[in-house]
């Protein structure tokens, strides 16, 4: 089935009220905007799907605000360049030959201000490699630019001496809550954000059973301290519990309950699980 046919099921469901609906979609990737794999048959509630939908909007929509990308991001650029290109004491003698590629790429920190005004980087400026290699970047290792968002597009003024004038207008594509790609007439450029909550934990199951309703799942990744546990009532879900291990016991659970949970570590909070029901 593709996947524009999938999603129409998914829409008819959701526009129809129904508040469950069977789907199928399988190999959605984990570094994604689509942030469930669904298998044959699985049972999918609708704020779940309203959870995708919103993802996938996300992605399509990109950034429409300089905050949405403050903090700090691990880039590599790569360029088809000829090596012989590159200059000693020039910044685009950083670029290397990739061994997964076979062609130049460099690795940067890239940081936006708090408020998402400026950006700072190291090693290169943007542009690749004919572009760093101009006089007035001899020897220069941190550049910056002050910016402003336009339709998901990185409007850049260059600020440091190296920079200074320059203007680059980069289109910024949003792979995912944190992962973004652009591209330069000469370059792409991969971007993931170094603070990086878990994944949204996969497989929950309810159970009921003499003492109230038994719930699993696994985790997805990122190293989680603990899981909040969700549990839906009067149409919307609150946290009722918390547990450091991947599994729970709602003393007060019975068969129709609905069930959600979410992974912690450092760096933050993951979506919610797929919903569970408790039969």
């Amino acid at each position: 089935m593709s996947r524009r046919r999938q999603l129409a099921i998914y829409a008819a469901g959701l526009l129809s009220g129904i508040g469950i609906v069977g789907a199928t979609l399988s190999g959605a990737a984990v570094d994604s905007i689509i942030p469930y794999t669904f298998k044959d048959g699985q049972v999918i509630s609708a704020d779940t799907l309203n959870d995708l939908f919103d993802q996938i909007k996300q992605g399509t929509r990109g950034y429409s605000s300089e905050t949405e990308l403050s903090g700090t991001w691990a880039c590599r650029t790569y360029d088809p360049a000829p090596v012989g290109t590159r200059t000693n004491t020039m910044p685009n003698w950083n670029f290397t030959v990739d061994p997964d590629t076979g062609i130049l790429a460099v690795d940067q920190t890239w940081t936006f201000s708090a408020n998402g005004s400026q950006l700072s980087m190291d090693k290169v400026k943007i542009g690749g490699v004919s572009a760093n290699n101009t006089g007035v970047c001899q020897g220069a290792t941190t550049f910056t630019y002050g910016i402003k968002l336009i339709e998901s597009t990185l409007m850049l003024q260059g600020q440091s001496s190296c920079t200074g004038g320059d203007g680059q207008a980069l289109a910024v594509t949003r792979v995912s809550p944190t992962k973004f790609r652009a591209t330069t007439s000469n370059t792409v450029v991969v971007c993931t954000s170094t603070i990086q909550p878990p994944g949204a934990p996969i497989d929950l199951a309810a159970s009921t059973a003499a003492g109230g309703v038994s719930l699993t799942w696994t985790a997805n990744g990122g190293n989680p301290s603990s899981y909040s546990i969700l549990k839906k009532s009067s149409g919307t879900y609150s946290q009722i519990a918390t547990s450091t291990t991947n599994s729970y016991t709602d003393s007060n659970g019975a068969a129709g309950d609905l069930y959600r949970v979410k992974a912690i570590n450092s760096d933050g909070t993951s979506l919610a699980s797929t919903a569970a029901k408790a039969n």
